[in-house]
């Protein structure tokens, strides 16, 4: 049993298995997850295409359509783009997120085959594939994805520089870090993780100076200079980050958002460490493992740091980008073991169960439009009042291309002033996503309107459908 168990090809078995379940559930995701929430209302509008640049920068920095964004504005930029290309439709956003996973993945597995073999890089390709966090980021319009892909194409560049040597590379690097950190700043930890690590081999080593350490420093001084205002504005600002440090980031380390919940948070969690007590006198003498050490130990103490000193930053998704490190730090570690393939066999287990148990299990639950939106058309209703009057909402209402051969109405006048006999009202009711389904009354979801009767009303989730008719004079 043990001899077929380590049989190279077992390896690639379970990539590919793993690779098809994760595949299908999102897939899945795709076409179950018809609706967006808020943060992707705001992200719609900042990267609309049809608006002039001078529109998407105000709002970006707020205005009276929508607030500020935390995220700053190249991947709005960037998605503008991909929706002036492809269309500017709510099913491209999330496909711009897809495109990045599988970005992100390819670059995953070219960065550990420069240490690892093809077939076990593939293997630790498929459990980042199937980490129900990215399974549920890949499949939401936010910046995530996007930040995960350079943050590993950041670090693949930066051991191709120590591997070659080179003032190209050096140049590179430098460029990578600077955008890098553009995209999203707190991957400060990931840049500045590179200079500590230059820093330790070379004491280690008794090595000579290494000048990257000069290019990396010009890299984080280059980015202070092009984002100062930004920097200052907004990374700095209390005022602009919610997410408080509490005693739960301290139990797990938020091991139970990244895995999908808490039993599989725990597993993962006692695997990190096992290994990093396995392995702790080695660790030193092994490049890839002591930089993802670096990386994720200097992570979590930003996130310390910055949310007692500076500006509360303790959130799972703003440190999604340590997923795959932590993930290349247990699969390279269990290179090492004499029986690596029963370790495999675990993992491959692991992930199969926990991608079928949390592939849709995401903390945030969105209101399912498309499911609204076939319930009015089997009422045959071509118009539709979209309520709340919120530019955010009305605008992704909008985007959803169920609604291509509809008529939107923003306001009751517009009915009024086209002379519409029938129309239907499609309002936002107890989102869940909002939290706040008992203490929100839902004024604006009122059922008289002057001129007009109801003559049916349904309920999707997260929406109120009435359905109204003029009175006869």
């Amino acid at each position: 049993m043990l001899k077929l168990l380590n049989h190279k090809n077992f390896i690639v078995l379970y990539s590919v298995l793993i690779f098809l379940l994760s595949s299908y559930f999102i897939f899945l995701n795709f076409n179950n997850e018809s609706g967006y929430w808020f943060d992707e209302w705001c992200t719609l509008l900042s990267a609309d295409p049809n608006v002039e640049l001078k529109t998407i920068f105000e709002r970006h920095d707020g205005n009276f359509e929508k607030p500020y964004e935390n995220v700053p504005i190249f991947y709005y930029l960037a998605l503008r783009i991909f929706f002036d290309i492809f269309g500017y439709t709510s099913e491209n956003g999330r496909i711009f997120s897809l495109i990045f996973l599988i970005l992100s993945s390819f670059t995953f597995f070219f960065l550990l085959n420069l240490f690892i073999n093809k077939r076990e890089s593939l293997f630790a390709t498929s459990v980042f594939f199937s980490t129900p966090l990215i399974v549920w980021m890949s499949n939401e319009t936010r910046v995530d994805m996007f930040v995960v892909f350079f943050v590993l194409l950041n670090i693949f560049i930066f051991f191709l520089n120590l591997k070659f040597d080179r003032t190209s590379f050096k140049i590179i690097l430098t460029a990578s870090n600077v955008i890098t950190l553009s995209v999203f700043p707190l991957t400060l930890s990931i840049i500045g993780s590179q200079i500590f690590f230059l820093v330790i081999i070379k004491y280690l080593n008794n090595l000579k100076f290494n000048s990257s350490i000069i290019f990396i420093v010009i890299s984080i001084i280059l980015y202070f200079i092009f984002n100062h205002d930004y920097f200052l504005e907004r990374s700095l600002n209390r005022d602009y980050h919610f997410a408080k440090l509490n005693i739960n980031f301290f139990i797990l380390y938020y091991f139970n958002v990244f895995f999908g919940s808490v039993l599989f948070g725990i597993i993962f969690f006692l695997i990190s460490i096992f290994f990093l007590i396995k392995k702790n006198k080695k660790i030193l003498n092994d490049q890839l493992l002591l930089f993802c050490f670096i990386s994720i130990l200097s992570t979590y103490l930003m996130v310390i740091l910055s949310s007692t000193l500076i500006t509360p930053i303790a959130a799972p998704r703003y440190i999604i980008f340590i997923i795959p490190i932590i993930l290349i730090f247990i699969i390279k570690s269990s290179i090492d073991f004499k029986n690596k393939n029963i370790i495999f066999l675990f993992l491959f287990l692991l992930c199969t169960i926990n991608i079928s148990f949390n592939y849709d299990e995401r903390h945030i639950k969105k209101p399912n439009t498309v499911q609204a939106l076939r319930l009015i058309e089997k009422h045959s209703e071509k118009n539709i009042l979209v309520l709340p009057t919120i530019v955010l909402f009305q605008n992704y209402i909008s985007t959803v291309p169920q609604t291509k051969n509809l008529n939107l109405f923003l306001s009751f006048d517009e009915i009024e002033i086209k002379n519409i006999k029938n129309f239907a009202v499609l309002c936002l009711y107890k989102a869940r996503f909002a939290g706040d389904e008992k203490t929100n009354k839902y004024e604006y979801c009122k059922e008289k309107y002057k001129g007009f009767e109801i003559i049916n009303k349904t309920y999707a989730p997260d929406y109120k459908i009435s359905f109204f008719k003029k009175i006869n004079d």
